[in-house]
């Protein structure tokens, strides 16, 4: 699959991006998405690059992964069978960012619906569940969420596990990170006791570090979606005619095995 992707010309205008799309957020949108791509040819997806198996680069640094390939089928929608799809990397916390700016047409980056995120954009049916879950040393003192208290417990700025941590333990001296590659290298290194992070992807960086386990069962489970900018209705009705028509003749049963197969006695289908 030939996947376009576009980082330096970005990159050099994230400043610029984060702050208009906080000026921005909570604006309807004028524009809509799927005709935006019509008009420039393209579909322009925010998509993570370090989140195995939904968005990560493969040996070759080409862009992969379930949510890549999800844009891909709307992308070869919109352009009658055509692979047109432009991924631009986003980081957890500046997806909403991005989308106001103008980088992206659409997120699709493990983005979980919450009611806030509700409020500033509009979201698809869901296309995954997730739920929150420990990351820790196999040789550390954690074993659930009740062996948290008061120990240091990283998260992903701008994830739903921040929340998730205030919930259900309150103590924890929580510590922010950026991606989740310095959340493991903090984990290894003893800075922390546990990584929080969605499920899958916890248990996908346990099978890639053998000194590493999950802990504990998932809790507080949540849906993944795209989403679009406030106002875009008509982008989000089509996308889940798109999403629908996807789980009706197969593929998204196809990529399901293909990326969470070893992982589906853990999971529930949406």
């Amino acid at each position: 699959m030939d996947y376009g992707i576009s980082i330096t010309r970005r990159f050099g205008a994230l400043a610029l991006a984060l702050l208009l799309g906080l000026a921005f957020c909570g604006r309807a949108a004028a524009a809509n998405s799927i005709e935006e791509a019509r008009r420039h040819g393209k579909l322009v997806a925010g998509v993570n690059t370090d989140f195995p198996p939904f968005g990560y680069l493969d040996a070759s640094g080409a862009q992969t992964g379930f949510d890549a390939e999800i844009a891909d089928c709307l992308a070869r929608a919109i352009f009658d069978g055509e692979s047109r799809t432009e991924f631009v990397p986003v980081t957890t916390g500046a997806r909403i960012p991005f989308l106001y700016s103008g980088f992206v047409d659409i997120i699709i980056a493990t983005f979980t619906a919450t009611e806030e995120r509700r409020q500033v954009l509009e979201l698809s049916d869901p296309y995954f569940l997730s739920g929150s879950l420990l990351l820790v040393r196999r040789d550390g003192p954690v074993k659930g969420l009740e062996d948290l208290q008061e120990r240091a417990v990283g998260f992903i700025d701008g994830s739903v596990q921040a929340k998730d941590l205030e919930l259900l333990a309150p103590k924890v001296k929580k510590v922010k990170f950026g991606t989740p590659g310095e959340a493991i290298g903090a984990l290894k290194s003893s800075k922390i006791d546990a990584f929080c992070l969605d499920d899958i992807l916890v248990l996908d960086l346990a099978r890639q570090n053998p000194d590493l386990q999950a802990a504990g069962r998932p809790f507080i489970p949540r849906p993944y979606v795209i989403a679009v900018q406030k106002g875009d209705v008509s982008s989000i009705a089509w996308i889940n005619k798109q999403l629908a028509r996807m789980k009706s003749d197969g593929t998204y049963d196809r990529l399901w095995k293909k990326y969470f197969g070893e992982f589906e006695a853990n999971l529930v289908k949406p």
